[in-house]
């Protein structure tokens, strides 16, 4: 074989394995998770149960935007999800001695049990922190906590959206 069929022989090579890497890529079923498919339907027909407190409310609004894309509460809900949240806040320092911020953490969970006509579909829990700083001020520590636990709520929902889109896909 002469220097001048090499190449040509690579190339008609790489060729027909480029040919039949595209013929077998056609017959994938690739779809976004997130597309115009029926996950999306079913993401804005979750029903969320009344909230009994403020961080309960706060995820409870801001589950209801990203499950609805904006849209707000579903008429006709198909599924139902029951979500109870709590809160709890710890000062890793017990005493505040000075005027220099000490640090502490704000703890959220969230218990929830997804259902569709009386049946489970998912049940869990989730838990997210989020860190702030206790000052001496008591309005300043109020509103470190209240801002702090708002954080909390916010990754807490993108969460539990992940756990329902999960399992509504199965």
């Amino acid at each position: 074989m002469s220097s001048f069929d090499k190449p040509l022989f690579r190339r008609a090579f790489v060729g027909a394995v480029l040919a039949a890497s595209a013929l077998g890529l056609s017959a994938c079923q690739v779809q976004p998770l997130y597309g115009k498919s029926g996950l999306t339907d079913s993401l804005a027909s979750v029903g969320i149960s009344e909230p009994k407190n403020r961080v309960e409310q706060s995820v409870r609004n801001q589950m209801i935007f990203l499950l609805s894309g904006g849209a707000g509460e579903p008429a006709n809900p198909v599924y139902q999800l029951e979500l109870h949240v709590s809160s709890s806040n710890v000062n890793y320092l017990s005493q505040i001695s000075s005027n220099l911020p000490q640090p502490g953490r704000v703890t959220l969970s969230a218990r929830y049990i997804l259902t569709r006509d009386g049946k489970l579909i998912k049940q869990g829990t989730q838990r997210m922190d989020a860190q702030l700083d206790y000052t001496s001020q008591q309005f300043a520590q109020i509103r470190a906590i209240r801002d702090a636990e708002d954080r909390a709520a916010r990754e807490l929902a993108e969460v539990l959206k992940l756990d329902i889109a999960a399992a509504l896909s199965k």
